[in-house]
């Protein structure tokens, strides 16, 4: 079953909706939250076939002092990782060199954190690429250029604490 709307979502988003980030302002813990109640409500996660996404959410959120709306998220996502409605699996190629790297992710963007590829390779994976939303990263920032030719959408949601 594919989604007519999905959306990537890097863990730092989860990890700010959490208040784990201190250097966040109001506005962007705001617009982080806002983001994973739109979730909570319906909205289809683009992740990979091999859960390492939601791997990497439940490591992170873990950490949490809280169970807040990001950790609350993680569990769902996992929970319902198999109902072909809350997650679109999407499967992503891994690469041996660079360690790290899928062969869905374009060849321009291989030197990006290999950590953060496995959400460029599902966005890239899906057909109708869906956005992927970013937070505090400023490494995401400064790549914007190379993002927009490769046709892959990232939207930040913490444009104000970025800069």
């Amino acid at each position: 079953m594919q989604p007519t709307h999905c959306v990537v979502i890097d863990t730092n988003v989860l990890a700010v909706a959490e208040g784990m980030h201190d250097g966040a302002s109001d506005e962007c813990v705001l617009a982080c939250v806002r983001l994973v109640r739109r979730v909570s409500y319906g909205q289809t996660v683009a992740v990979d076939a091999g859960d390492a996404i939601l791997a990497e959410y439940i490591g992170t959120l873990r950490s949490s002092k809280k169970s807040g709306v990001g950790r609350k998220l993680a569990l769902f996502l996992w929970h319902r990782r198999h109902d072909g409605k809350t997650c679109h699996k999407l499967p992503i190629t891994p690469l041996n060199e660079p360690a790290g790297s899928f062969a869905e992710v374009p060849t321009t963007l291989r030197d990006f954190d290999t950590d953060d590829q496995k959400f460029l390779a599902v966005a890239a994976a899906e057909s109708r690429t869906p956005p992927i939303f970013q937070a505090l990263d400023d490494e995401w920032w400064r790549r914007r250029p190379d993002f927009a030719a490769n046709g892959l959408d990232v939207q930040f949601l913490c444009v104000a604490d970025v800069l």
